[in-house]
């Protein structure tokens, strides 16, 4: 599930929606592909899910799926996710009921290609992992003093106690910049994962605005970035555990970066368009 392209960043609002076909697991809802992993089938991707959509029969995936409620609600086996919910639902879990009465649009994340798969033994089998996240408190104890200046909180969703992979909101206050327009920059021995949910953040790639989204391999230095209006994001780190490794040196930051992004050869076509948000006034 590792093996996806630098991406960093295309808007979302960009990527077409397609709808899945029948006999695949989520048929009549539509998707956009964020990554993608070409071997495995890994994938992040976008999943809107039209009112009154339902699956009543019974079903179970090739996949562990990790989600995030953008919008609406969803219903699994009985368990509601509003919007701002988060949840988990393992590998091979069989799924008597999956439906929406008044639509969603979904974060979603599968570790392995979303396939159709046959029952499995459901004993042992973690329960679907639910999390309001609306209602969970921020952390504010951030320590790390080269990123004090985006005053950072966060809600853990999920750690792997093995791994130690991560699954966090993470939320930058507003007129957040960098002491002198200038700083170190970081990287991770890890991916890191990224959809902005609110707000946006200006880094060297240009302005991320909600529904940003990027996957950027391991040990790929980044930053200094900063935000005039605070930035809410869904981050993800994957493969093992974070780790912040800085530079010596510093790099320039200007709220005024303009879109230089990193992107895979079918994304290639946006390079070019500049997305931008509509106005307030």
């Amino acid at each position: 599930m590792l093996d996806r392209p630098h991406t960093e960043f295309v808007q979302a609002q960009m990527l077409p929606w397609r709808r899945i076909p029948p006999g695949a697991a989520r048929p009549d809802a539509e998707y956009k592909y964020l990554s993608r992993d070409a071997g495995t089938g890994a994938c992040t991707c976008l999943i809107r899910y039209p009112a009154g959509w339902s699956r009543l029969a019974d079903e179970s995936l090739d996949a562990a799926e990790e989600f995030y409620v953008l919008e609406g609600e969803l219903e699994i086996n009985g368990v509601r996710f509003g919007a701002d919910h988060y949840g988990q639902v393992p590998r091979g879990l069989l799924r008597r009921s999956m439906s929406t009465l008044r639509g969603a649009v979904v974060l979603t994340f599968f570790d392995a290609r979303p396939e159709l798969g046959r029952p499995v033994p459901q004993a042992g089998l973690p329960a679907i992992g639910q999390r309001d996240v609306l209602h969970m408190p921020w952390d504010m104890r951030l320590n790390d003093q080269k990123l004090a200046h985006l005053g950072i909180s966060r809600k853990d969703l999920r750690t792997d106690p093995v791994t130690g992979e991560r699954t966090f909101l993470s939320m930058m206050l507003p007129h957040s910049e960098p002491p002198g327009s200038q700083g170190p920059r970081e990287s991770h021995p890890v991916v890191e994962e990224c959809f902005v949910i609110a707000g946006s953040l200006v880094g060297p790639h240009g302005e991320m605005h909600a529904g940003a989204y990027f996957w950027r391999p391991p040990g790929i230095p980044h930053g200094p970035f900063g935000t005039r209006w605070g930035c809410v994001a869904l981050i993800r780190f994957v493969g093992g555990r974070h780790v912040n490794v800085w530079t010596a040196d510093e790099a320039p930051f200007d709220f005024h970066q303009p879109y230089a992004p990193v992107l895979p050869p079918e994304m290639s076509h946006l390079r070019d368009v500049p997305w931008h948000p509509a106005r307030s006034y």
